[in-house]
């Protein structure tokens, strides 16, 4: 397979995109053995798992090219729930909610940084696997969020 050449601010936001992943893989594989909760253990594989696919699929983006690539716009709710929590900056014997509020919080700032990304890119390509990337995180803390109200919300 020919591999194509991506512009140099392509290449530049997948390297980085493909390290977060890979770093957010080990953080949460990390985090695992820093609970005792059954239940955040659980969680911690799920997500370690999926931030593996992801730098996946950005490593097959990268030797195939993206140049006439399209994604689907759907628009990713958030819910918000993360940004009136307040949680601990470390894993360390982390109960399930500590667990989740943490990881919430975490892709929210993979949201934050693509989301700045787009504002310094040029390249419309990179410009449009940001959004992708962003909203990819976006749904992550959609699922967190859904979760973390499913366990912790208490009707009134």
């Amino acid at each position: 397979m020919k591999q194509q050449m991506v512009p140099d601010e392509l290449a530049e936001l997948l390297n980085t995109a493909i390290y977060k992943e890979i770093a957010s893989n080990a953080f949460y594989i990390a985090g695992q053995s820093r609970t005792r909760d059954p239940g955040a253990k659980v969680l911690m594989k799920e997500m370690a798992d999926e931030e593996l696919k992801h730098s996946e699929w950005l490593k097959r983006l990268k030797e195939k090219g993206l140049e006439k690539r399209s994604w689907y716009q759907k628009e990713v709710p958030n819910l918000r729930i993360s940004e009136y929590l307040t949680g601990s900056d470390t894993l360390e014997n982390a109960s399930l909610q500590d667990t989740i509020i943490f990881a919430m919080k975490r892709e929210q700032l993979a949201v934050e940084f693509y989301a700045r990304m787009m504002g310094v890119i040029r390249d419309k390509s990179a410009k449009r696997l940001c959004t992708r990337l962003a909203r990819e995180e976006l749904k992550h803390k959609l699922r967190l969020e859904i979760f973390y109200d499913d366990l912790f919300y208490q009707e009134v």
